[in-house]
């Protein structure tokens, strides 16, 4: 009877997060995509809030790792824009890390119920091949850090190991990291008018990306094989 009951309200815990993870990407996802499109009305938006500005982009950034349909590059870019280079990375490294682990945890706690929102079992299964490798932590923690790598999907099967929070949380602000930069570097070379300059580093990140995407996709391919 406990365990029924343990079982029902981890339901409507779930059930409540879906609704208002709904509601936030309803009321606030759409209009902030819209908003951040024009850079400098994101930027005159921030800073209607005065100091709370850090916070409320902070929490952008949080959703936006929650919500993974709500694309991460352009508020990056944003968050470069409105803060500068050193200020938008560190606002963006606290803010994905804090959403990383919200849905690493989640995913602790309430398993494939709660990835299945997100991801499909289809995208789960793929990354079996993690769990057979006899060095699977380091297998795990390598192909997050490589360049253009489904990171919200690695992340979200991270929570379903053993891995350490703290060593995942170290693993994927380190991760996450090198795009952060550049994307912020990039979109405050777009502010101060240096648009060749943001046109280079957005380049270089999309051709990094791009190969890591490669390598990676070799990886899954091969181990799919090995599997077969």
């Amino acid at each position: 009877m406990e365990i029924k009951k343990k079982r029902l309200l981890a339901v409507l815990a779930l059930l409540g997060i879906v609704a208002v993870l709904t509601m936030i990407f309803i009321r606030i996802g759409g209009p902030l995509i819209e908003l951040v499109g024009d850079t400098d009305k994101f930027k005159s938006w921030l800073e209607s809030f005065g100091a709370w500005s850090y916070v409320v982009f902070v929490g952008i950034m949080i959703l936006q790792v929650i919500v993974a349909v709500i694309p991460s590059g352009p508020f990056q870019i944003a968050g470069g824009y409105a803060f500068g280079s050193v200020m938008g990375t560190l606002l963006c490294i606290v803010g994905c890390g804090i959403g990383s682990m919200i849905t690493f945890m989640f995913m602790r706690i309430f398993g494939h119920r709660f990835g299945k929102l997100f991801i499909s079992e289809k995208n789960i299964e793929k990354l079996s091949f993690i769990e057979r490798s006899p060095r699977w932590k380091s297998l795990l923690i390598g192909l997050f850090i490589i360049p253009g790598s489904p990171k919200d999907i690695l992340n979200l099967f991270a929570g379903l190991t053993t891995i350490n929070p703290w060593i995942w949380l170290a693993v994927s602000t380190l991760g996450r990291l090198p795009a952060i930069a550049a994307s912020a570097m990039s979109g405050n070379a777009f502010g101060e008018g240096s648009y060749s300059k943001a046109v280079i580093i957005f380049g270089i990140l999309l051709l990094v990306s791009a190969v890591g995407a490669l390598v990676y996709k070799r990886i899954e391919d091969k181990n799919k094989k090995d599997k077969q």
